[in-house]
């Protein structure tokens, strides 16, 4: 093949296929995490986006985006239960002080009194820190959080209630946001709709199997040209 320029340009169609081959096994990929993650509460299901010359880079040419779209919210009456019904993500702190960004509101607390998510890392603050009680309530019921994230447990002797802290809710590159909106009592479902990543698989398995199909063809007409030239010596 000659390109403009006079550059000749020519490469193995068997090549061409296994990469064609790579890049939509890669493509698939993408479309059963999200199926497998469909019910993890917060989870956003990500995009795949292809580049150009992709038929020349294989899976090089697939990269991946967040749908940062707000999933289904509903009512789970748990008083450590939180949905965020805009954009945004609570703050976990790991364990190497690392920040962990995540929409799955499923919150509790440990003895120490410690916000805590379900995968035992602490809930950070507007200020960076864990929030932590200073009294365990008896009922959980007792805990009160406004759509600002600030969190108030009530006295049942005293019949006042005390500030504890406010949730840090932080944007997709890291830094706090003013524009949230926490529902207590409630819990986002993923935003992945599986009838759509079932139809978007369909056209990577058939770009995979016509991938496949011409490399079989290729060898096929490979090995006969071996045997001839066999045969001809």
């Amino acid at each position: 093949m000659t390109l403009s320029g006079r550059i000749t340009y020519h490469e193995d169609p068997m090549a061409i296929a296994v990469r064609g081959m790579s890049q939509q096994i890669h493509l698939m990929s993408y479309y059963t995490d999200n199926i497998a993650y469909a019910d993890v509460p917060g989870y956003q299901r990500k995009v795949p986006v292809t580049t150009s010359f992709a038929e020349h880079m294989g899976m090089k040419a697939v990269d991946t985006v967040n749908d940062t779209s707000v999933g289904r919210i509903y009512n789970t009456l748990r008083p450590l239960d939180l949905a965020l019904n805009t954009k945004g993500y609570f703050q976990k702190l790991q364990a190497d002080g690392r920040i962990e960004l995540t929409r799955d509101g499923r919150m509790r607390l440990d003895k120490t009194g410690t916000l805590m998510s379900t995968d035992n890392l602490p809930i950070l603050s507007r200020e960076g820190k864990p929030i932590r009680f200073p009294v365990i309530p008896d009922k959980l019921e007792n805990i009160r959080i406004n759509p600002e994230g600030v969190i108030e447990v009530l006295n049942p002797l005293a019949k006042t209630t005390q500030v504890v802290g406010q949730i840090g809710i932080a944007s997709e590159d890291g830094s706090l946001t003013d524009e949230v909106d926490v529902r207590q009592g409630h819990i986002e479902a993923s935003n992945v709709f599986l009838h759509e990543e079932f139809v978007a698989i369909v056209g990577p398995k058939r770009n995979f199997q016509a991938n496949r199909q011409m490399f079989l063809t290729h060898s096929q007409v490979l090995s006969r040209l071996i045997q001839e030239m066999g045969r001809a010596q």
